[in-house]
């Protein structure tokens, strides 16, 4: 099925939706959750107006993120037929014609762009919205081939989904929240290139698979420091936490001292998300990954507890 568009194909319809739907990567619109950070941790969702907002914010974030996945899968089909895993991907395996794919990415922008400026009120929203699609467009194009400022880029990206719900919503972020964000997602992003790394170690280096590794400028012998890095950014995130608990905290929390087990929480998962990493167990799709994984589940229901005694104490 890695013949060229005008190849044949006896792929059956049904089979083809669903090459579509995996195409747009819904289970990654996960990310855009962010969006409502800001108005959760502010103790405003409550709000009809603002949690609609935040919906309609969603939804069009996710519209335009399902077109950038798009355009990048066409744009790295001939390298990703290549690679042992992407080669599965509907573009890579011929589950879904390239030639579709245009067509896909325009109407996924038509749909983002539209609920933007049609739905939310904030018209500052769309110019977000515009610059979260340049920005990710930039990164498919330049910035991920240039190694640690993918890393970098990613982590920015997950911050700006933040602050494009503020600026929807109306409710301001906190430096503190963007810092933790900035520190906590770029450990991420080290860990998505620490696990593509994780698969070249014993490669030769002459190997024809490393073509696409080197493409964004990495090597395998870059496996410890990338892990380093990594490590370091998300020790960071736990520090801003620790930090955010002598400032801001008190102003929002009736009983503020309950948020140390956000804290021990995000270090756990920390902690635990590296260990795994080390082992060969975090998938390349690493969003996937966390979000079935039992100890990010764990982790969430302790913050969630924390900052339910923070705000309700039961004293």
């Amino acid at each position: 099925m890695h013949g060229d568009d005008d190849a044949p194909t006896q792929v059956p319809t049904s089979q083809r939706v669903i090459g579509v739907v995996k195409l747009l990567r819904p289970h990654q619109w996960v990310k855009n959750l962010l969006v409502f950070l800001a108005p959760i941790l502010g103790q405003q969702i409550g709000s009809d107006s603002i949690a609609l907002t935040g919906l309609w914010a969603f939804l069009s974030l996710s519209f335009v993120a399902s077109a950038v996945y798009v355009l990048n899968d066409l744009i790295d089909v001939q390298a990703d037929r290549l690679h042992p895993t992407k080669c599965h991907r509907p573009l890579a395996s011929g589950l879904v014609p390239p030639r579709v794919a245009p067509v896909i990415v325009v109407g996924m922008l038509l749909a983002g762009f539209l609920t933007a400026y049609g739905l939310v009120e904030a018209i500052d929203y769309t110019y977000a919205l515009a610059s979260y699609f340049a920005v990710t467009t930039l990164y498919t194009f330049w910035l991920k081939r240039i190694v640690m400022v993918d890393a970098l880029v990613l982590g920015g990206l997950f911050t700006l989904r933040i602050v494009m719900g503020s600026v929807a919503t109306g409710v301001e972020s906190s430096v503190w929240l963007l810092a933790f964000s900035m520190f906590i997602f770029t450990s991420i992003a080290f860990g998505k290139r620490f696990s593509e790394l994780y698969k070249y170690q014993d490669v030769a280096a002459d190997d024809e698979r490393l073509k696409s590794l080197r493409r964004r400028g990495y090597e395998p012998t870059d496996l410890a420091l990338v892990e380093m890095i990594g490590i370091c950014t998300g020790m960071i995130a736990v520090l801003v936490m620790a930090l955010y608990m002598n400032d801001a905290a008190t102003d929002l929390y009736v009983y503020p001292q309950a948020l140390w087990g956000v804290v021990l929480a995000v270090l756990y998962w920390v902690c635990n998300f590296w260990m795994m990493a080390h082992r060969g167990k975090v998938a390349e799709d690493a969003v996937k990954y966390i979000v079935l994984d039992r100890s990010s589940w764990i982790s969430a229901a302790i913050v969630i507890i924390s900052m339910m005694i923070a705000i309700w104490p039961f004293a």
